[in-house]
Parts: C-alpha cells; structure tokens; sequence
C-alpha cells in the first residue's frame, strides 16, 4: 500500500535553472578578473625585479672596473674611471637627484664636463651609506616598497 504523488516532477524549476546560470556566470567573472590581476602583478614583479639586478649588475661592474673610489657620502658615490692618454683619471659621480616633481633619481655624471645617465628614476626615497668596504644603496618606490642594493668595493689606494 503505496501512495503515489501526482506532483513528481523530473529536472529542474526554471528559476532553479536561472539561479544556477547566474551563480556560475558570477563566479567565472570572479575567476576571470583574479587570473588577469594575477598576470598583470607577474609580469610587473618580474620586470622590476629584472631591472632592479640589471641596475645592480651595471653599478658593481662600474664600481670594479674604477681606478679609485674617492669619497662615499649619503647622496654621492665619487671615483675616478680609467687612465686616459693624458695619464688623468676621470671623476665620475653616481648621485642621487631630486626632480620637479619630488622623484627622486640615482644618475652617474662626470665630475667635470656635465651631463647625465639616468640609472634608476620614479623613486620616492634614495640613501647611500658606506659600512667597511660596502656600499648600501636603499630606495623606496612609488608604492612604498622599500630595496636594498648592496654593492662591494674594491679599493685601489
């Protein structure tokens, strides 16, 4: 003795099928704007991450192949480069600089003649310190993040 229901139904409602529809479209659009920022923040770290060594790598082969490091101050590296054919060795200055607009800019320029090569630019913050025979060159970025250069010195006095 089964009572059997006339109300059985087979699949779903059609508003069980449009809930279902709109949670799944909500969530892949969810899905979809994560991934994007993902890329976006992988690709930005690891161009600045390749550009912060290859600064690093330039300033320490600069360092290396100088004559004489000449004075270490909390803005300026001082050396001397190569002998030239006179028998003079150049100055040379990696120095940080502030802009108009407040950023701040480690650049290398000769110590006599003027001009300049911008090294790293858009920093909110540049220090240099010297501690034995290395040198720490600590920036902060536009977004706050804060970097330590540490470069070695080779003093040929």
């Amino acid at each position: 003795m089964f009572i059997r229901s006339t109300n059985k139904r087979h699949g779903f409602v059609l508003y069980e099928a449009i809930v279902a529809l709109m949670v799944t479209i909500l969530t892949l659009g969810i899905l979809q704007q994560a991934l994007q920022l993902m890329k976006t923040i992988q690709n930005t770290t690891f161009n600045d991450q390749l550009r912060w060594h290859i600064t690093q790598d330039k300033i320490q082969k600069t360092l290396d192949d100088a004559f004489e490091i000449r004075d270490v101050t909390k803005d300026k590296i001082i050396y001397s480069g190569k002998k030239l054919e006179k028998g003079e060795h150049p100055g040379f200055v990696f120095e940080v600089y502030q802009g108009n607009t407040n950023d701040y800019m480690l650049r290398k320029t000769t110590a006599t003649k003027g001009g300049h090569e911008p090294i790293l630019t858009g920093q909110q913050e540049i220090n240099i310190e010297k501690i034995s025979n290395l040198v720490i060159i600590t920036t902060v970025n536009k977004a706050g993040e804060k970097s330590e250069m540490i470069l070695t010195l080779n003093d040929k006095k």
